[in-house]
């Protein structure tokens, strides 16, 4: 994939074995910029990238680093993993099931020199596609309330922010599933990754929440 016309040709591919010291120091500048803590330290990310490439063994499936690159060059990184706090709070039935709907985007960053050429955004959508050929219904990301430059480029991307401790609901073969941003400083961007998929505001009591709804069957997808 490539950013916009007009600029340097990028690569996105997955992080290779030795990346690793590159994908932490992008990690670093993903967390001094607006995210939480990661699911592991950086060092260990690091380690666990430099022995395996980006595929990265975690609880309930594996986490995804991907590094844009201008030639040999790498500019900028993005690591998804499954939303695991939040699936340490399921029952074990229901987080087998949910284990696949939901993809977390924990880490994004792009160097200082390389911003502004579309990196980030071939990177997310990169990411998106992944996700969505692997069956996952709903991608999120926890944004530092009060970044409100990174939630503008998420909501131009097609993601609705969440308020703060607004709950986003879902369907699932076992009922309705919420997930929340933790009430940790942060709050939630959530986008729909199928087509017969939306994000809407809903109200009721006073309380508001997402709802994800399901208006026609995705084809082609394994279901969580």
């Amino acid at each position: 994939m490539t950013d916009h016309p007009g600029s340097d040709a990028i690569t996105i591919t997955l992080a290779a074995k030795g990346d690793g010291q590159t994908a932490a120091a992008l990690g670093a500048l993903a967390l001094s910029d607006h995210t939480q803590s990661p699911q592991a330290p950086l060092s260990s990310l690091a380690d666990a990238i430099d022995e395996h490439g980006g595929r990265v063994a975690l609880p309930y499936g594996k986490g995804h680093c991907l590094t844009a690159r201008n030639g040999s060059t790498i500019t900028g990184m993005l690591y998804t993993t499954p939303p695991i706090r939040w699936l340490q709070g399921q029952s074990a039935d229901q987080r087998a099931r949910l284990t696949q709907a939901l993809i977390e985007i924990e880490l994004l960053a792009v160097f200082e020199p390389y911003r502004n050429r579309g990196i980030g955004t071939a990177l997310l959508e990169t990411a998106e596609h992944t996700a969505r050929n692997a069956g996952t219904h709903l991608a999120l990301a926890k944004i530092r309330t009060g970044a409100f430059p990174t939630m503008r480029w998420y909501r131009r991307r097609g993601y609705t922010i969440a308020g703060q401790s607004e709950p986003v609901v879902f369907r699932t073969h076992q009922g309705f599933a919420s997930c929340d941003d933790g009430s940790d400083g942060h709050q939630l961007a959530v986008k729909a990754l199928h087509s017969g998929s939306t994000v809407r505001r809903h109200t009721a009591g006073g309380a508001t929440c997402l709802i994800v709804e399901h208006t026609t069957q995705p084809s082609a997808t394994r279901q969580p």
